[in-house]
């Protein structure tokens, strides 16, 4: 009799142990599942703001169109907006001009290589010293053809041998990210090239009043380097409101085609992160202006 009441007591602590194990997975499992929820509510709701962050920023870039028509480094837009907490959200943002930077878009015209601008580009990688090889295979990465131009050059016969298989984009592009799969592109070097290059949908003039000297010396064959951190500097001690300010500034020394440059800008990228508990997000978006009307979103893109 004794071991069969030693028997049914070890059954009874068994389903209770059973029991306890589906309780605590059920607590667990609820747990997990209200967890999820928890962090999806979290990541709309910054999702939410960086639509909000991304609209003040284009609202900053309408009023400082209405105020003037020059755009320089000590404006508010190119001050970074303190980081603000509000909720539990911490949400931080900046405004990065992009028409002083060389517009790798610009490389072709009409489905062609551009001479000028590739030239211009040339002199922006030994700036940089970055391999001149560089230049022929992103332009032929952009441009409509499928003929390789010169030795450094390369099409879709060259990169469908590589691994994994590509085609060149033959078209211009909205992400220098694209430009990895390019020729003698690698990840270090196309981080090296990143401050001084954008990809916008229009080719346009320079913002000198914005433009690092690399990208100001790129611009003429003549000037050094070390006179466009001349320029540069007196740039930034009192901004160049026309070409008058600027052939003054060089004192009316000839070296820069009045032609490539502008004192204005019409593209700005408005990034923004936003962080809360688990949740971490960041957005890129490309405003352009349009006059005196609300700019326009060209893209956006959130990490």
């Amino acid at each position: 009799m004794k071991p069969q009441r030693g028997a049914a007591l070890i059954v009874a602590m068994l389903i209770v142990a059973l029991a306890v194990i589906a309780t605590s997975n059920f607590v667990f499992q609820a747990h997990v599942h209200w967890r999820k929820l928890e962090n999806a509510a979290n990541a709309d709701q910054a999702r939410w703001l960086l639509r909000a962050a991304e609209q003040w920023g284009a609202t900053v870039l309408l009023d400082d169109a209405l105020q003037n028509s020059v755009d320089h480094l000590g404006e508010t837009w190119a001050r970074e907006m303190p980081p603000v907490v509000a909720e539990g959200y911490q949400m931080s943002g900046r405004i990065i001009e992009q028409n002083g930077l060389f517009n790798l878009n610009s490389l072709v015209q009409e489905g062609k290589i551009n001479d000028g601008q590739l030239a211009v580009f040339r002199r922006l990688l030994r700036s940089v010293k970055l391999p001149a090889a560089l230049a022929n295979a992103i332009a032929d990465w952009l441009d409509a053809d499928d003929v390789a131009s010169g030795e450094s050059g390369a099409e879709s016969e060259y990169y469908l041998r590589q691994t994994p298989p590509v085609r060149a984009a033959n078209r211009p592009i909205v992400s220098l990210d694209e430009l990895l799969h390019a020729r003698g592109m690698a990840p270090e070097l196309l981080e090296q090239l990143r401050p001084y290059v954008s990809v916008l949908p229009k080719s346009g003039p320079i913002n000198v009043n914005t433009a690092p000297p690399q990208v100001i010396a790129a611009l003429s064959d003549t000037m050094s380097l070390d006179e466009a951190h001349v320029l540069a500097a007196k740039r930034d001690h009192a901004h160049f409101r026309n070409a008058g300010d600027l052939r003054n500034a060089m004192d009316n020394k000839p070296g820069l085609d009045e032609r490539q440059v502008s004192f204005a800008s019409q593209h700005f990228l408005v990034v923004v992160q936003i962080r809360h508990d688990r949740v971490a997000l960041e957005s890129h978006a490309l405003f352009e202006r349009n006059g005196q009307n609300f700019p326009i979103l060209v893209w956006r893109a959130a990490r």
